[in-house]
């Protein structure tokens, strides 16, 4: 699959089988995502031992549901899990005033990179909750996060299985030319 195909075959999926992905593509995921472009540091934390991934998941939704509007309302669905199940996530972080951009350009990266290889996956930014409350310090220390960074955002990796919390066709996005 070439990159335009990938990237216009891109979905985000919400629900995953358990079985783990290979380490050869999860190596190939990882190095187009430290290929992303950005003009400063961040870190990849990959995430793949179980209890962890529900520690985070369970640390994510507690922030969603005590909060207000569309991540409350996400996190009260019957069933609903911020991580989906996946097998596989990879925190990416930052310490400096661009890390948001730079992490999320990474991010897409592996998002097509994963796409291309027949694996499904799905772009996070309620993560950070997990990371900004009471026991966020050592949660971050738990992930391997560098002192100084926050996680900005996170990929999930898996094969799919279903199409749980499947998300309406995308908002209409528009284009003007000024030539």
């Amino acid at each position: 699959m070439d990159a335009l195909e990938a990237i216009l075959k891109r979905k985000s999926v919400r629900s995953y089988k358990r079985q783990q992905i290979s380490d050869k593509d999860l190596e190939s995921i990882l190095e187009a995502g430290k290929s992303g472009p950005g003009g400063g540091a961040y870190h990849l934390s990959v995430i793949q031992k179980p209890a962890l991934l529900q520690k985070i998941n369970d640390a994510t939704k507690a922030v969603m549901l005590a909060g207000t509007g569309f991540m409350k309302e996400r996190a009260s669905l019957p069933g609903y899990e911020p991580i989906y199940g996946a097998p596989t996530l990879i925190i990416l972080s930052a310490g400096d005033p661009n890390g948001i951009a730079n992490t999320s350009c990474s991010a897409e990266n592996m998002l097509v990179a994963a796409t291309a290889l027949g694996i499904g996956s799905c772009y996070l930014m309620s993560i950070r909750g997990a990371f900004s409350g009471e026991n966020g310090p050592e949660l971050m220390k738990e992930c391997g996060i560098p002192d100084g960074n926050q996680a900005s955002c996170a990929v999930i990796l898996g094969y799919q299985e279903g199409d749980a919390f499947k998300s309406a066709a995308p908002k209409v996005r528009t284009v003007n030319y000024v030539r």
